[in-house]
């Protein structure tokens, strides 16, 4: 059982907890919880009041702090997909280029449609803070559209300009706003699209100095690198809600490199460019700053997502001159090549399904769940199908989980068992 919260004997008369003031402070902030947080949060109250640890009046102030939200609701991810929706429609007017209108015209629209939108957000979001709310997404949803509508102002901007349209700076330009949109207004929904379009914008512009697995495997390795440490940075100076989108898309980008790294196809060659080793130069730098300054559990998930640009490079430079896929007769080359390309993600995306458990989310967990299930049945296909069947492999791979767990649980055991020695 933790320990209750406590309320310093030289408290102010009035004050949450003390008699005759039930509930909680006129400017207390009210937090949103999750169902099972609360429910967790009514039994540890139960407890304290049983053993005198705090009286009715306390408990009800505590439980008073917090409203029930859930994470992911309907209207959430129906607000968020009509939000996109709304942006990529705002892009595609500009594309359209609205020859009707002067290029002058067409761009204070834009920006007066993008001024609106934040304009809208900031009401919305001064409203609901105002009537404490927390759990309503409408706000979440205009803050992204706002997001998307800068993307608007910037093509539109480039048009007028004569800039290209297929320039990677201008995907950059747009990301860099969203995220510092974010950062003012502290919205999350705006920080994971502006995290997104920078990483899609550095795979973008390495891809434009030369195709091939290698360069887009490593640069998504990279980028999911310097994602996971500067959410591991966020969680040190406590913007833990900022945290997660880093830390999140860096996992599911680090998983994403190697798996195309580790597709049997000879894909362009093992070169690189200035922007792709500087990328690496800033993931590298960040690393050793999270690794530096981080807790356990923090430098086992910089570790990780170091292991996995290890791994994307290692195996992006493991080609050969034709693609294995389909063929009966594999050459001993490619068939240990296979074996270590199935290795290696099953050690890594067990590591990241084992970090969701270490930090308590579920979706981390998910989504290195999914991302196996999907890389065995492409590797089942492509190049086990002559060796064994895709049941066999998945059959192999479960047996290895299996015996994976059950030695993590023993571990696990191991050491509760000699932390209560130790405390005896």
């Amino acid at each position: 059982m933790t320990a209750p919260p406590t309320i310093p004997p030289d408290a102010p008369a009035g004050s949450p907890g003390q008699p005759g003031q039930p509930g909680p402070a006129p400017h207390a902030p009210v937090v949103a919880a999750t169902p099972g947080q609360l429910h967790w949060l009514e039994g540890e109250l139960a407890h304290w009041q049983s053993e005198g640890l705090v009286d009715p009046v306390a408990a009800s102030a505590i439980r008073n702090r917090y409203v029930a939200s859930r994470r992911f609701t309907l209207s959430h991810i129906v607000l968020t997909l009509g939000a996109c929706f709304v942006g990529l429609g705002l892009i595609w007017l500009v594309a359209s280029n609205l020859d009707q209108m002067s290029p002058l015209v067409r761009f204070l629209l834009m920006v007066v449609i993008w001024l609106g939108l934040i304009g809208t957000a900031e009401v919305l979001a001064a409203r609901r803070e105002r009537e404490g709310d927390t759990s309503s997404p409408v706000v979440g949803a205009v803050r992204l559209l706002a997001a998307g509508a800068f993307g608007a102002v910037v093509f539109q901007a480039a048009q007028s300009l004569q800039v290209p349209a297929f320039e990677p700076i201008l995907v950059g330009v747009w990301g860099l706003g969203a995220v510092l949109w974010a950062y003012v207004v502290r919205g999350v929904a705006p920080l994971v699209l502006g995290i997104g379009l920078i990483a899609f914008w550095f795979v973008w512009q390495v891809m434009s100095a030369g195709e091939g697995a290698f360069a887009v495997s490593t640069a998504l390795a990279a980028a999911a690198l310097a994602g996971v440490s500067i959410g591991v940075v966020h969680s040190m100076v406590g913007w833990r809600d900022f945290a997660l989108p880093w830390r999140e898309i860096g996992a599911a980008l680090g998983l994403v490199a190697l798996f195309i790294a580790a597709l049997p196809f000879a894909w362009g060659e093992a070169a690189g460019s200035i922007a792709l080793w500087l990328g690496l130069a800033v993931a590298g730098g960040l690393a050793v700053l999270a690794l530096a300054r981080g807790d356990r559990v923090d430098r086992f998930e910089v570790a990780l997502s170091a292991l996995a640009l290890a791994l994307t490079i290692a195996l992006s430079l493991w080609r050969f001159d034709q693609d294995v896929m389909d063929t009966a007769n594999l050459p001993p080359g490619a068939w240990a090549r296979a074996v270590f390309a199935v290795v290696a993600y099953l050690f890594v995306a067990s590591g990241y399904a084992v970090l969701g458990g270490m930090r308590d989310t579920s979706r981390l967990t998910w989504l290195a769940t999914a991302a196996l299930v999907i890389f065995v049945t492409v590797q089942a296909f492509a190049v086990f199908a002559p060796i064994v069947s895709g049941a066999a492999l998945f059959l192999i791979v479960g047996l290895v989980l299996i015996g994976t767990g059950i030695l993590a649980d023993r571990g696990r055991r191991r050491l509760v068992s000699e932390t209560k020695e130790a405390l005896s």
